[in-house]
């Protein structure tokens, strides 16, 4: 079968609903049969849902503070894996992507991006955008030296601004899901070249 092929099955797989089975949640699949698909199948022949973004903290919903989520990858019909055919909609594995971690304080975000811009441009030269980061030696430092004679209050807010300073648990700041975040590339991503090196 082509890959123009299994695109068209799996996309009609999830247009037309199937009602000759039932949706199971991926705890319900053998760890092992998820081992084999998570390793066999190819671009194509499964498709994963995108994580549901938490209203409260404006990122992916069940982040770790590793800064990984898990989300259901579903094979496309008739496809066998480990020894099991899948009809399109029952989950065969779990991948693991990347998200954005928001620490939570008392049911709100410990830190927002605009707050600490904000402290930064107008208290910066007294440290609190230190403080308020995590980082109490830096904001004494800041403090005694008035923004390290106002220069250090200007560096420090480009590297906030451009969120090249964070929280010092690294954590990530509450900002909205499609808001202004700074993300970082992935080396491992399989869709990136492995290397740039001319052969």
């Amino acid at each position: 079968m082509t890959v123009l092929g299994l695109s068209i099955s799996l996309l009609a797989a999830f247009l037309v609903p199937l009602e000759r089975a039932e949706a199971v949640e991926c705890d319900d699949v053998k760890v092992m049969v998820q081992n084999a698909c998570r390793d066999e199948l190819g671009i194509g022949q499964y498709y994963c849902h995108q994580p549901t973004i938490d209203t409260r903290t404006q990122s992916e919903a069940g982040c770790r503070s590793n800064g990984r989520v898990d989300v259901p990858c579903f094979a496309a019909p008739n496809v066998t894996c480990g020894g099991v055919t899948f009809n399109g909609i029952e989950c065969s594995f779990t991948e693991e992507r990347s998200c954005r971690y928001v620490k939570l304080c008392g049911g709100v975000p410990c830190y927002n991006y605009r707050v600490a811009v904000a402290l930064s441009l107008f208290l910066g030269m007294l440290g609190i955008d230190r403080f308020y980061l995590g980082y109490p030696a830096i904001g004494l430092a800041k403090l005694c030296t008035l923004g390290f004679m106002f220069i250090g209050h200007l560096v420090d807010f480009l590297l906030i601004l451009v969120q090249a300073v964070g929280p010092a648990d690294r954590s990530s700041y509450f900002n909205p899901y499609y808001g202004p975040v700074h993300y970082s590339i992935n080396s491992t991503d399989p869709f990136l070249p492995a290397s740039d090196q001319c052969a």
